[in-house]
């Protein structure tokens, strides 16, 4: 059973912890000036102190913060399905988070109800490559589910809002049509013009199902162990709340909570926030014009209803209710 709530962020404490340690050393010096000043100490005395002890440490202080680029978390955006056009998106994001070397940890923000199996397991392994290098926070706005879910399986931990949509676990798809070869259309073998028949592709259904599973196992290990395969293997999809209450998340928390706990593994502080998509669209555009915004969170036609082509899909469609 995990526990739900927002983890003790301990990045207020190691902020306080150091403005006092400021405040007592100066506290300290003035104390130490008052009580054992000699009787040639003059002004014209404390004014060199004050010129060659406090000025540097102010000094050093300013340079610090200025000059100094403060630690970041980057926050990587999935905010419509999954295709090879949003999976290069993200794929950027990735590159560019590593080419940032004051980013030290990531957000991976989720709102996607899936899409694609190679497109997605594509994306899968990019975040698990990243997560080598720097820690992954998953944080799920509206939805996880399908696809959406699996790629969550790539951050640890993960958070979500109470009415968050997480799970809808499986794997769906078109039969390849029954094309038979005529006078007209010849081929060199019988499944030529499909590259499958109908019980070939119940056989990739039941891997492709098998192989997100025991992701899904592996990802979340003992958190899950309350669930049963055949129970995690239904596809339905849990409210946040129940889904922190089953093991399928770890907190119930907001992006923010989600960025603090990154820092908090990454051992950072006083940190920033990047937003990765919009400093991504910048460098490609110049400038985040609204046009730009509306593609990037546009909804792809995976995930309403459009014409599919025969495969599997990692992908809750929320107009079909799941059905082709």
């Amino acid at each position: 059973m995990t526990d739900s709530k927002s983890p003790p962020s301990e990045l207020a404490e190691m902020t306080k912890n150091v403005r006092d340690a400021t405040q007592n050393f100066f506290t300290e010096f003035i104390d130490l000036i008052s009580t054992n000043t000699p009787s040639n100490f003059t002004n014209r005395t404390l004014g060199g102190l004050f010129l060659w002890i406090v000025i540097p440490i102010i000094s050093g202080i300013w340079i610090a913060q200025t000059l100094v680029p403060r630690p970041a978390v980057g926050i990587i955006r999935l905010n419509t399905g999954i295709s090879w056009s949003s999976a290069d998106f993200i794929k950027q994001q990735i590159d560019l988070a590593r080419s940032e070397p004051q980013i030290k940890a990531i957000v991976f923000s989720i709102d996607s109800p899936g899409g694609g199996v190679t497109s997605t397991q594509f994306l899968f392994m990019e975040l698990l490559n990243l997560r080598e290098t720097m820690p992954i926070v998953g944080s799920i706005d509206s939805m996880a589910a399908s696809g959406g879910y699996y790629l969550a399986m790539a951050t640890d931990p993960i958070f979500a809002k109470p009415s968050s949509i997480v799970g809808n676990i499986g794997v769906w798809g078109y039969v390849p049509p029954d094309l038979a070869v005529n006078d007209l259309v010849l081929a060199s073998g019988p499944f030529k013009l499909t590259a499958s028949n109908q019980a070939e592709f119940l056989r990739e259904i039941e891997s492709i199902k098998r192989e997100f599973l025991a992701t899904v196992r592996n990802s979340r290990g003992e958190r899950l162990e309350e669930l049963a395969d055949e129970d995690i293997l239904q596809g339905l999809a849990y409210p946040g709340r129940e889904a922190g209450e089953i093991g399928m998340i770890d907190y119930l928390g907001s992006e923010t909570d989600a960025a603090a706990e990154a820092a908090r593994l990454a051992g950072i502080a006083n940190y920033e926030i990047i937003d990765l998509e919009t400093l991504l669209l910048q460098r490609l555009f110049g400038s985040v014009l609204p046009f730009f915004e509306a593609w990037v969170h546009s909804t792809s036609p995976l995930s309403e209803g459009f014409a599919l082509p025969p495969g599997a899909y990692m992908l809750y469609d929320r107009q079909l209710g799941g059905a082709p």
